[in-house]
């Protein structure tokens, strides 16, 4: 396929070919006329046109677009076999590979395969435009991330993705003969995620096993448990209420209840005090309470609304109370809707909000230090009852770590943190946040966040593998480059194929162009031959 790039516009281009012609076709014209032989007239019209298509071809600059990954070439790491290369190189019609050592800047494209690189054998590739493959074997992971800290109790939470050959197998995480979470892998890539609680204190290593083969360890830092203390506040003990509060129980969660049957009339249970919750958990009728209302204005927990029977009347109480935005989109004219989950909720969906989350049925904004949370769901506990309890928790669970009142410190690193790969680490602490932070070996300076005075961040990186202890309620541990190469070899090369999409993203198809010198000699061969015909006697 041919494409131009006249140096000219096209009406131009086509005057100077009409001009050019013409003033051929003249002197032609003229010959004829005095009597030249027919032989003549054509060999001298034949030359015109030869000049003129050469002349044209001068103007128009052709080129040749090159068909997809013609030219380009497949750049191998030194752990690819033949037959991985074979396959790509035939999937991708490639005529020329190499080995990633004797790679040197060429070619219009470049696929590079493999999973073991090193900084220094992709110097090469720091301005070069290329996609990287990694190979699709068994049990190959293509990304893997966990949390770096939790708190004990904390759930943990692990996405993955990974390739495997085999129709069905099996993932798991366990810890020595418990097994913690599970998740069947099918034919190809496979991409998900895996949840469950944290055991112990301290540095924990728990493997990462595909149908009986360890193919990671998961090392991570346990800190210890804060208590978080729950009030709920209503009118009637309903069974929502009670399901709900003994679920928390059973997290090792503080739990208090007080049950406002009259004014006169107030039941209390648990061990929770006013001046430390919160969590506070209540039904439309106690918002009108003086205690309540008070409560919100000047803590710093978390206030959820919940068992509405007038949804809209609600809302616009609350935010006429607390100066929240919360906005109902009805649904239709019936009581209620079904969700996918088979639970029931209000026929009205949130209106979305600037700083608002929405958790489906759940809306949460946020005013100063308070949170404050609207669910329409008419019950959940039917999902407990019946033994969903994955379910059940998902609901309860995200609310509630979205809610999660500020701690007097915590920290927040992601795993894995690679050997040589710069990584944050973030320090929220109510009091004064140290500027540094040291371990036997490194330290990290911690810079404050502009829009939150309690947050701090720094820049983390260990060129040597294992364990680094900060302070007594933090370690990290660092992943040498031969534990998970697939990741390292990711966080290598991802920055360098981002920069080469950016600077590639609207870039046109590539083609060759032909080389000016076949017009510029073919006019003057045409000219030349002009010039001699009436020299030469026919």
């Amino acid at each position: 396929m041919m494409e131009f790039a006249p140096l000219v516009t096209w009406p131009i281009l086509l005057g100077i070919l009409f001009l050019a012609a013409l003033s051929g076709g003249i002197a032609v014209f003229f010959h004829w006329k005095n009597g030249a032989s027919a032989q003549k007239i054509w060999i001298k019209s034949g030359l015109l046109v030869l000049f003129l298509l050469f002349f044209g071809l001068f103007l128009l600059q052709p080129g040749r677009v090159l068909r997809e990954n013609e030219e380009a070439i497949l750049v191998y790491s030194e752990d690819v076999d033949q037959e991985i290369l074979r396959f790509w190189q035939d999937s991708l019609k490639l005529k020329k590979t190499v080995s990633i050592e004797n790679f040197q800047q060429e070619g219009r494209k470049v696929f590079l395969l493999g999973e073991q690189f090193s900084n220094e054998s992709l110097y090469h590739f720091r301005d070069q435009s290329f996609q990287w493959i990694l190979p699709e074997t068994d049990q190959q992971i293509s990304d893997l991330t966990w949390k770096g800290y939790v708190r004990k109790g904390e759930s943990q939470r692990l996405s993955y993705r990974i390739f495997s050959k085999k129709d069905s197998s099996k993932l798991e995480i366990r810890q020595g003969e418990i097994e913690l979470a599970a998740s069947d892998l099918r034919k190809g890539w496979n991409v998900g995620e895996l949840e469950f609680e944290t055991a112990g204190q301290g540095k924990v290593e728990v493997p990462l096993g595909i149908d009986g083969d360890s193919v990671a360890v998961l090392r991570y830092f346990i800190g210890p448990a804060v208590a978080k203390k729950y009030h709920f506040q209503f009118a009637f003990p309903g069974q929502e209420v009670r399901v709900l509060s003994q679920w928390l129980e059973s997290k090792g969660e503080k739990v208090s209840q007080e049950i406002r049957l009259s004014k006169a009339t107030v039941l209390e249970g648990g061990n929770g005090t006013q001046d430390t919750l919160q969590v506070r958990l209540v039904d439309p009728l106690q918002l009108e309470l003086g205690t309540v209302q008070d409560w919100v204005k000047s803590s710093e927990g978390a206030l959820v609304v919940m068992n509405l029977s007038k949804p809209e009347e609600t809302v616009n109480r609350v935010n006429r109370l607390f100066g929240t935005d919360f906005q109902l989109n009805r649904m239709g004219e019936v009581e209620s809707r079904t969700l996918e989950n088979q639970l029931e909720t209000a026929p009205f969906s949130w209106v979305e909000k600037s700083g608002q989350k929405v958790f489906g049925p759940i809306s949460v904004q946020r005013v100063g230090g308070m949170q404050l949370a609207i669910s329409l769901y008419s019950s959940t506990f039917p999902l407990f009852l019946q033994g969903n309890e994955a379910r059940y928790e998902a609901i309860w669970g995200e609310l509630f770590g979205e809610l999660e009142p500020e701690e007097p410190r915590s920290w927040r690193v992601s795993a894995p943190v690679l050997s040589g790969i710069s990584t944050e680490i973030q320090l929220n602490q109510q009091d004064s946040i140290p500027e540094w932070i040291y371990s036997q070996v490194d330290s990290v300076n911690l810079v404050g966040a502009v829009t939150n005075p309690f947050l701090a961040k720094g820049i983390f990186q260990s060129d040597s593998a294992g364990w680094v202890d900060f302070e007594e309620d933090l370690s990290v541990f660092v992943y040498g480059q031969n534990e998970l190469p697939s990741l390292y070899a990711k966080a290598l090369v991802k920055p360098m194929t981002f920069q080469s999409q950016q600077g590639n993203s609207s870039v046109e198809p590539q083609s060759t162009k032909i080389s000016n010198w076949v017009w510029l000699i073919g006019m003057l061969v045409s000219l030349g031959l002009m010039w001699l015909e009436p020299k030469v006697s026919f």
